[in-house]
């Protein structure tokens, strides 16, 4: 065997050898699912609280109308305990103050007063000395957006939509805010023509919208309907945008990325592969 057919057989050799190793390398582990979101309502006396990681609401009556205090807080979950228990905490922002604590625990809970299929979590709320309200919880769970990856826009591949997002920025801002659309998400952004950027809007009953945006001029964004009959847009929804809300997306598959802004805020986050 020559020195030069030695040498390519090395290389092949190495090759495969990299080849088989790639493929029997173990997939990167998902991330962590936490709590995110809890919906609880009580009965006797009638109360509802809602709430995500960092803000809540308290729904209760009060004279004629509904009272709603807004609280500010964190969501716990206390992974130790079996069964499953979670503590929210936080304070109301307007005057008087008040201490909010609901504390859940993962068990069979049904209404007392309608029928129904029963509730995962059961919960005690307390917001001053004395008082328990006890009532039934729904505990929504995703992955910990705020601790996404950030999204590599250089190494996207060519076919990803979300390769331009840089360029597109702008223009996907102002359709989310001015386009008059209720926007869940954003499917796709691409060049329509020169300085003109259109944007697949998908709004929050479903419906798909295009948005046209002018990037040299300041003219509002227009909107258009997408006919159920129209055929599907190529390259559109994987991945999909979410823009930057005060409660991140709650996403508990596939694969989700954070958008670094300026100063490093969010501007939103990729989702690919939805179930």
């Amino acid at each position: 065997m020559t020195r030069t057919s030695t040498h390519a057989a090395i290389l092949a050799a190495a090759s495969l050898a990299a080849a088989a190793a790639f493929a029997q390398a173990p997939a990167p582990a998902a991330p962590p699912v936490v709590p995110q979101q809890v919906s609880c309502v009580g009965e006797e006396p009638f109360w509802a609280f809602d709430a995500n990681r960092t803000t809540g609401d308290l729904h209760r009556p009060g004279g004629k109308a509904r009272q709603t205090v807004e609280f500010r807080g964190e969501l716990l979950a206390i992974p130790f305990l079996a069964p499953k228990a979670l503590v929210w905490r936080g304070n109301s922002t307007r005057l008087p103050p008040e201490t909010l604590v609901a504390t859940l625990r993962e068990e069979s809970c049904s209404s007392t007063m309608k029928e129904g299929p029963p509730r995962e979590w059961r919960a005690i709320l307390s917001t001053r000395p004395g008082e328990a309200l006890t009532g039934c919880c729904t505990v929504r769970s995703g992955y910990d957006a705020a601790k996404a990856p950030l999204a590599a826009f250089a190494a996207k591949p060519e076919g990803d939509w979300s390769r331009g997002y840089p360029a597109y920025a702008g223009a996907i801002a102002r359709c989310v805010n001015e386009s008059g659309v209720a926007v869940r998400e954003v499917a796709k952004a691409w060049s329509a023509d020169k300085s003109l950027v259109a944007v697949r809007l998908i709004a929050n009953d479903g419906k798909a919208w295009n948005c046209t945006v002018d990037t040299a001029s300041k003219a509002r964004p227009q909107a258009t309907s997408v006919a159920v009959t129209d055929p599907p847009l190529a390259g559109a929804g994987n991945p999909v945008f979410y823009p930057a809300r005060e409660a991140p997306p709650i996403v508990s598959c596939g694969r989700l990325e954070r958008i670094a802004g300026p100063r490093g805020r969010t501007d939103g986050w990729l989702h690919y592969d939805r179930c």
